[in-house]
């Protein structure tokens, strides 16, 4: 459970005002926020909505969220793997007109589960369903992603955008195990520039799911699990206004609430077994209020402090005892859990050369938790109460020249061994953990 929530937080980012920085890239890479994971944070589970990164620079991460940004982002293309060599990601933005811009997405990733998203507490609706052929869980990552984009400016103050991706994954070629999971998710937003220096922006997320999981152990009829309501919406509103000649400040505030169901129908031999007609689901809440500050005391220095509170609820549900096929038994609270999450940090980039910038970040998270776990229906079995703290510090490059762009996001543990990279030793830690690659025209 707390690897889980760790890693979600270690994802998260705030850092405002990049184009302060002259040698940065125009528009940041994901690889580029990793390596900036400190600055004022966001937070979220795998359910999450609009956890993908920060909320107040204008990355490729945050277009997908606030596609009004699009048109301040013309021609050009960029490559991330922020994954590994098996994962990445590909976009690219052609100005249709000086006011236009259409952005064509692809990502091939094991970042989008329909339905087996955690609680708090580390449950899912698929397990509350009774799913658990050889203690394994439903296998559905939409892993293959294709998204298309609009951003337009209309007049002096006006920008709006939306945008619309499409993943999902099939696997007919076992006989023994039959998958096949849909996401459609849609992003609308609408900015509005108050100013040369000053602008609001809003955004809304929504997303739905569908899924089919089918196990043929017996070889004699399939044991199906279903998408039984996989729904989400999220609200982001976003500020910046010039505070100081050399400091912008960006509040900011966002609500998502997901819902995964799941309904599970027994094979025609297990009739009277206790596994048919079971339903498991799975709410999660979360709520983000913060503030950045992006301070650029001379040429080619950012420094971005950043503080907030998050909060975070889930909420799991199943049926008691499984009835016969077609009945609709009530469910009862398995599960019900609560995080609160105060949070502050910092981010900096330096202009080393005019073609090198150097990153360096840290943050520091306090996780305060509460569970309860309900094992029948009306009788509380546990409460689950702890805190924790967790820190990071992360580093990068970015090189930038005639136009091409590399960003890499550095490996702690290289600045522990790293040596072996250069005298051949059997202790090689990578130098990068992410890499992206990007051309603008």
């Amino acid at each position: 459970m707390k690897k889980h929530n760790k890693t979600a937080l270690v994802k998260a980012l705030g850092l405002a005002g990049a184009s302060l920085l002259a040698a940065a890239p125009a528009l940041a890479t994901e690889t580029r926020i990793n390596s900036l994971s400190a600055g004022g944070s966001t937070f979220g589970g795998s359910g999450a909505i609009f956890n993908e990164k920060s909320v107040t620079i204008q990355d490729s991460s945050n277009i997908n969220s606030l596609p009004q940004y699009l048109p301040k982002y013309k021609n050009s293309v960029d490559t991330d793997a922020t994954q590994g060599a098996k994962y990445g990601s590909m976009s690219v933005r052609y100005a249709l007109s000086d006011e236009a811009v259409l952005l064509l997405y692809g990502k091939s990733s094991a970042w989008a589960p329909v339905a087996t998203s955690k609680s708090i507490g580390g449950g899912d609706a698929a397990t509350a369903a009774g799913y658990s052929p050889s203690g394994q869980g439903i296998k559905d990552p939409t892993n293959h992603q294709f998204g298309v984009g609009f951003g337009m400016k209309a007049g002096e103050n006006l920008r709006f955008g939306a945008r619309l991706d499409i993943g999902g994954s099939r696997n007919d070629l076992d006989t023994n195990k039959l998958d096949s999971n849909t996401l459609i998710d849609f992003n609308a937003g609408v900015g509005f520039d108050l100013n040369e220096t000053n602008n609001l922006d809003f955004g809304l997320n929504i997303r739905v799911g569908s899924f089919v999981n089918q196990d043929n152990k017996s070889g004699s009829a399939l044991d199906r699990y279903v998408g039984d309501g996989l729904f989400g919406v999220g609200l982001l509103a976003k500020g910046e206004f010039q505070v100081h000649q050399i400091a912008k400040l960006v509040p900011y505030f966002r609500f998502g609430y997901d819902a995964r169901g799941v309904a599970h129908f027994a094979r025609s031999d297990e009739q009277g077994t206790g596994n048919e007609q079971k339903r498991g689901h799975l709410t999660d809440t979360q709520i983000n209020l913060g503030a950045d500050l992006a301070i650029s005391p001379v040429e080619g220095v950012l420094i971005q402090p950043g503080v907030g509170l998050a909060f975070r609820s889930t909420s799991l549900a199943g049926n008691d005892q499984p009835g016969p096929q077609g009945s609709n038994i009530s469910e009862h609270d398995l599960e019900k859990a609560r995080q609160m999450l105060p949070f502050y940090g910092f981010a900096a980039e330096a202009k080393a050369f005019d073609w090198m910038v150097l990153r360096l970040a840290a943050r520091q998270t306090i996780i305060k938790t509460d569970t309860d776990n309900v094992a029948q229906q009306g009788k509380q079995t546990t409460e689950f109460h702890a805190s924790d703290v967790t820190n990071v510090v992360s580093t990068g490059v970015g090189l930038k020249l005639m136009g091409w762009k590399l960003d890499l996001n550095v490996a702690p543990a290289f600045f522990n061994n790293g040596i072996y990279a250069v005298s051949g030793g059997t202790g090689t830690t990578p130098f990068a953990i992410d890499w992206a690659l990007g051309y603008d025209w």
